[in-house]
């Protein structure tokens, strides 16, 4: 199975970091050698920056149908890192194949570990963008907290030390019982949070991942039916 994760902005920095999270989790996942998913991250340099206003998130979107477009064949699924839904369901009509936001992945499951649950975002304008693509899956729940651990233009250096404090601030101050890290910039500190806080770390690209195996196994399993039946 090959995955493509694809990083709706020109923020290529972020490529290693998706990577190791999404390489990690296939790893997780994997019962044997063969049948090992194998995932690729890429971002797109005619996309923002930054994706959060109405204009940038039609920029990114554009630039990320086009680079779908020309890759539609050779992946058996898409991951969008990134908080926006971003038209995921254009892209599936345009594929035939799966494709999962990062941002509604984590939180999809969230209710399974915990009934309080924090949701920790970059920055003010990314928990904005969050919730419409959350409200957009049908999972914008009332249980859902929703704490920026960052200013908009801080350094990315600082990440680690801010979502450190933000996570002790979600168990303290708002008695999160579950940690959703929004962000795919957060994803390689899931386990380091969990240890700090001794709480359930839920992170996007794991989750996703996750999710879009099994989404291509039953996508194989229809076809067989389907050519059963002829």
């Amino acid at each position: 199975m090959n995955i493509l994760v694809i990083n709706p902005t020109s923020e290529s920095e972020l490529n290693d970091t998706i990577f190791q999270a999404a390489d990690q989790a296939s790893k997780l996942s994997a019962r044997s050698a063969e049948e090992y998913t194998h995932t690729s991250a890429i971002s797109l340099d005619q996309a923002p920056r930054r994706v959060a206003s109405p204009l940038e998130i039609m920029e990114a979107s554009m630039a990320l149908m086009e680079k779908v477009r020309s890759l539609k064949d050779v992946y058996d699924g898409f991951i969008i890192a990134h908080t926006a839904e971003l038209g995921a369901d254009a892209l599936q009509e345009l594929t035939g194949k799966p494709v999962v936001s990062s941002g509604a992945a984590a939180v999809y499951s969230a209710p399974l570990y915990g009934h309080r649950i924090a949701v920790l975002s970059r920055s003010l304008r990314d928990l904005e963008t969050h919730r419409e693509t959350l409200r957009h899956y049908g999972i914008l729940h009332d249980n859902l907290t929703f704490l920026p651990v960052m200013e908009e233009n801080a350094p990315l250096a600082n990440l680690r030390e801010a979502v450190s404090e933000a996570a002790e601030k979600a168990k303290k101050e708002h008695l999160a019982t579950v940690l959703v890290l929004g962000d795919p910039s957060m994803g390689i500190l899931a386990d380091d949070v969990s240890r700090l806080t001794h709480l359930p770390v839920l992170e996007g690209i794991t989750s996703a991942l996750i999710r879009i195996e099994y989404m291509v196994y039953q996508q194989e399993r229809l076809r067989e039916h389907a050519a059963k039946r002829t």
